[in-house]
């Protein structure tokens, strides 16, 4: 199990994805690939903020709490990113290091659609803040949960 989480690491888990798909690798640090991999991290990321959505307005059956208590520790970060990637940094960069996208055609799509994305978010995100005070004491131990979810109630 430990040689599968640090593969799955390795290769998903790094600014560039992009370049671990077949037939990619041979791309890497050319302009083509470059804009490829750009394109695939926004991509990811536009997917990302609609399975929050889904995930915000939808929670799976028995987890409707841990979601809840989920987006609501998290919910300043997610929407600190989207503002940032919105500002320009690069999407899978870090945030502090400021790296902005060199040209604004390549950004103009996205950013469209993470702000649409973006809105959305804010307005689940507040609801599910809402929702957070009154679940205050009902969150499961994480040994409950994982009881829960293996079927060992």
């Amino acid at each position: 199990m430990l040689q599968v989480l640090i593969s799955i690491q390795g290769l998903v888990l790094n600014d560039k994805p992009y370049f671990n798909e077949p037939g990619y690798k041979n791309t890497v640090n050319t302009p083509v690939g470059e804009k490829h991999s750009m394109a695939y991290n926004q991509t990811a990321f536009v997917l990302s903020c609609k399975t929050m959505l889904y995930s915000l307005r939808n929670p799976p059956k028995h987890f409707e709490t841990l979601v809840v208590h989920h987006f609501h520790e998290r919910e300043r970060a997610i929407l600190d990113a989207c503002s940032a990637y919105a500002s320009g940094i690069i999407v899978g960069s870090s945030v502090r290091d400021g790296a902005k996208y060199a040209c604004d055609k390549c950004f103009a799509g996205f950013k469209k659609s993470l702000d649409a994305h973006t809105e959305l978010l804010a307005k689940e995100l507040a609801k599910n803040r809402a929702q957070a005070p009154e679940l205050k004491g009902d969150t499961p131990a994480a040994d409950e949960i994982a009881s829960t979810s293996l079927g060992q109630t």
